[in-house]
């Protein structure tokens, strides 16, 4: 596996994998399937040169909502970024996440 640099990271990383699968790891033995749901741009300060901005992620048919906290994503090529996810709400399709990078 390959990690990202997060100091790096923009939007733009995350908008080519919109409506992809990724994978993610709330433990060691949970594993949950997930697709990026959307990225958005937010007007904000932000320290770094980038623009501050979230990702929304959505579990697949697991709708048990895990706690706040830092959780590894794991997209299909084999690289990885652990971040800080929120749940924001269950829908049909399963649990929303969001992850705000300021």
């Amino acid at each position: 596996m390959e990690a990202y640099d997060l100091s790096q990271i923009t939007s733009s990383d995350f908008t080519p994998y919109v409506q992809q699968s990724l994978e993610i790891h709330f433990a060691e033995n949970v594993v949950v399937q997930a697709v990026l749901k959307g990225v958005t741009e937010l007007n904000g300060y932000s320290p770094l040169e980038r623009k501050s901005f979230s990702v929304e992620l959505q579990t697949i048919g697991d709708h048990r909502a895990h706690q706040q906290g830092i959780y590894r994503i794991v997209h299909a090529t084999g690289k990885f970024l652990d971040v800080f996810m929120v749940p924001i709400g269950p829908d049909r399709e399963g649990m929303r996440y969001e992850v705000l990078f300021s």
